[in-house]
């Protein structure tokens, strides 16, 4: 009897054993299912950091252009987006990120004035149903968002499996001699959980890119000899984790912060920047 009871006990660990070991190593295909239009709430929004106050006392471009800065950032702190999904008629997903108006607020920006003349949209871009960058031929910025945002691996993955996105976050011109580069581009299946009945697949997103050398900046050596010939340095990094629907297709949280250290931007400008990200899915449960 004894000997049967431990037979019994074995096998039962056996199988939960087995249980555990076929969850960990499925294998899931993360594939956007847009039948109709789904809509995100979409946050995107700019902290701007200025220079230090001894930069900015030493050179009166930068302390005007911070001042600038300042006022955009006010500006575009209060501007709502939301984005648009839809499938084309090859069945591919279009993505459209749109200004949406607040009519509690009657002010009126230079971004927004821009935006309202292109039909309030943004950012547009195209993706395949299995997550793959499809509108190559939009700018390297724009698209930089669209993968970022709603890029996809393109085969089958399993928790701890590891993927790239189609970004390059840094781009400089040929006024630029690099002496040390750094790039990281993960993006992992950390998880996968129930939730409501449903497969959820956990993303975390790892970016980073770094490059510093010698920025030959001969216009601005016209105005301040500090801006010419010296080191420069741009950092790079975003980290974000979301939540995809494996059985709707689409995802139901992603929440990500991309930010900007650098000694170097257009017109001499130093400073830094934090880029918030947030999307979240309208009327859907």
């Amino acid at each position: 009897m004894i000997k049967l009871v431990l037979i019994l006990i074995l096998y039962l660990v056996s199988l939960f054993s087995n249980a555990q070991t076929d969850s960990v190593e499925e294998s899931v295909d993360l594939k956007w299912k847009i039948a109709d239009t789904l809509t995100y709430h979409t946050v995107m929004r700019d902290t701007i950091y200025g220079s230090s106050k001894s930069q900015t006392e030493t050179d009166s471009i930068r302390s005007n252009m911070n001042g600038l800065l300042q006022l955009m950032q006010k500006q575009f702190f209060n501007l709502n987006y939301e984005t648009k999904l839809f499938p084309d008629k090859n069945g591919n997903v279009d993505i459209a990120m749109m200004l949406k108006e607040n009519r509690a607020d009657s002010t009126k920006s230079i971004f927004s004035g821009i935006a309202k003349m292109n039909g309030n949209v943004a950012l547009r871009g195209k993706v395949s149903p299995e997550g793959k960058l499809l509108s190559y031929y939009y700018k390297r910025a724009q698209n930089n968002i669209i993968s970022i945002l709603f890029e996809l691996p393109t085969a089958s993955v399993k928790v701890g499996d590891a993927w790239s996105l189609d970004v390059n976050m840094i781009s400089m011109d040929q006024n630029f001699k690099a002496d040390s580069t750094y790039k990281n581009n993960t993006v992992r299946l950390s998880e996968i959980k129930i939730l409501n009945g449903n497969k959820i697949a956990v993303i975390k997103y790892d970016l980073q890119e770094f490059v510093s050398g010698e920025f030959d900046n001969r216009f601005m050596s016209m105005f301040s000899k500090e801006s010419a010939y010296k080191e420069t340095y741009m950092k790079i990094s975003h980290k974000a984790t979301a939540e995809f629907d494996i059985d709707k297709g689409y995802w139901i949280l992603y929440d990500g912060v991309m930010d900007t250290e650098t000694n170097f931007s257009p017109l001499g400008m130093n400073g830094n920047k934090r880029t918030k990200f947030k999307l979240t899915p309208v009327n859907k449960s």
